[in-house]
C-alpha cells in the first residue's frame, strides 16, 4: 500500500505533497462554515466541513453565539465522528473546558458546568491556558502517554478578550512537507520514538502526571499525528546531531511566509474544530468586568474528526 509518510516511498509522497499543495495558499475565510445549529448540524453542513478538515485539518465554524453550550458542542462533535474525550485537568464531567483567565465568573460557583478550579495542589494559575500569557506554538496533549493522544479538538468563543487573543494554526501536515522537503533526516529524527521527553508533572509529592516519551511524527491507521511543543522549559528533546537540526528547522518554519500560517482571533459565535494542528495564541488583555472577560470552551478527543 502507498504510505506518502514513509521515506522509502519517494513516489507516493510526491503525489500526496502535490495534492496538498494545489489547496495552498489559502485565506481563513476558506476555511469558514456557517452552522444554523450547533447541536443539529445539516447534511450539507456536514459536507462543507468535511471538505475543510480534508483539505487543511481544521475548519472555523459560525453559529448564534446563543447556541454555544455544553451540551449543543457535544451533540456537534459527536456529529463529526468525534466520540472519545480527553478527561484532562480542569475538564469538567463532560470534559469540557472553560478557558478563561484566572478571574472567577459571577456565580461561577453555583455553575454545574464550571468545572474544578484545583487539582491535586494545581490551580488554573499554573497553566498558561488559563492566563492572558501567550503561548507558544504546541500541539494539544503533546503531554499525554503514547496511547493517548489527542487526535483532534474543538474551541469556541463565548466572549473575546478586550484585546489581543489571535490565534495562529498551521496545518501539522504542512508542517511535515516544508521539513521533509528541506531534509528527509528531520523527518527521521523527529520519528524517533525517543524524540520527545516530558518530564512528570508532579505537585506537593503527589504525581499528576506520568513521564511521557515518544515521537514529534507519528502515522497512526494511515494517518499523519503530530506531538510538539516549543516551550523552552519542561521540554526535554533527544541529544543528537540530527534532532538538534530538525529543532532548529522547525524554529526557522515558524516564521516563514510561506508555510501557510492562518492568523484569526476568533468572536463570539465562532469556533475552530480541527484534526490537532500546531497552534499558538497571542497575549491578551481582559475587561475589569470578570462578566465579560474572555471564555473559550474548548473539548479535546482522542479520535480524529471522522465525517463520510
Amino acid at each position: 500500500m502507498d504510505d506518502p509518510f514513509a521515506l522509502s516511498q519517494i513516489s507516493a509522497y510526491s503525489d500526496w505533497r502535490a495534492r496538498k499543495l494545489r489547496a495552498y495558499p489559502a485565506d481563513i475565510a476558506d476555511l469558514r462554515v456557517p452552522v444554523g445549529r450547533l447541536d443539529q448540524p445539516t447534511e450539507a453542513e456536514r459536507a462543507a466541513l468535511k471538505e475543510r478538515i480534508d483539505t487543511f485539518n481544521m475548519a472555523l465554524v459560525e453559529v448564534d453565539p446563543g447556541g454555544i453550550r455544553t451540551d449543543a458542542l457535544l451533540s456537534f462533535t459527536r456529529a463529526l465522528g468525534l466520540q472519545r474525550t480527553d478527561a484532562n485537568l480542569f475538564a469538567d464531567a463532560s470534559a469540557v473546558s472553560r478557558i478563561t483567565a484566572t478571574r472567577r465568573d459571577p456565580g461561577e460557583e453555583r455553575r454545574a458546568d464550571a468545572g474544578p478550579r484545583t487539582h491535586g495542589g494545581a490551580t488554573l494559575g499554573d497553566f498558561a491556558p488559563y492566563t492572558d500569557k501567550p503561548l507558544s506554538w504546541h500541539t494539544d496533549g503533546y503531554y499525554n502517554a503514547p496511547d493517548g493522544q489527542v487526535g483532534a479538538w474543538c474551541l469556541f468563543c463565548v466572549r473575546a478578550a478586550r484585546d489581543g487573543g489571535e490565534n495562529s494554526l498551521i496545518d501539522h501536515e504542512m508542517a511535515y512537507l516544508r521539513l521533509r522537503d528541506e531534509s528527509p533526516r528531520h523527518i527521521e529524527a523527529l520519528s524517533h520514538p525517543q524524540a520527545l521527553s516530558i518530564p512528570a508533572h508532579i505537585q506537593a509529592g503527589r504525581t499528576l502526571r506520568a513521564q511521557s516519551v515518544g515521537p514529534v511524527f507519528s502515522v497512526r491507521k494511515g494517518h499523519l499525528h503530530m506531538r510538539y511543543s516549543a516551550r523552552a522549559r519542561h521540554v526535554l528533546w533527544r541529544d543528537t546531531p540530527d534532532t538538534r537540526a530538525a529543532r532548529d528547522a522547525l524554529d526557522r518554519l515558524f516564521s516563514r511566509p510561506d508555510v501557510f500560517t492562518f492568523r484569526y482571533r476568533l468572536r463570539p459565535g465562532e469556533g475552530l474544530v480541527s484534526n490537532n494542528v500546531l497552534h499558538c495564541r497571542s497575549g491578551f488583555s481582559d475587561d475589569e468586568d470578570p462578566a465579560k472577560a474572555r471564555l473559550l470552551y474548548r473539548i479535546r478527543f482522542l479520535d480524529r474528526i471522522g465525517l463520510d
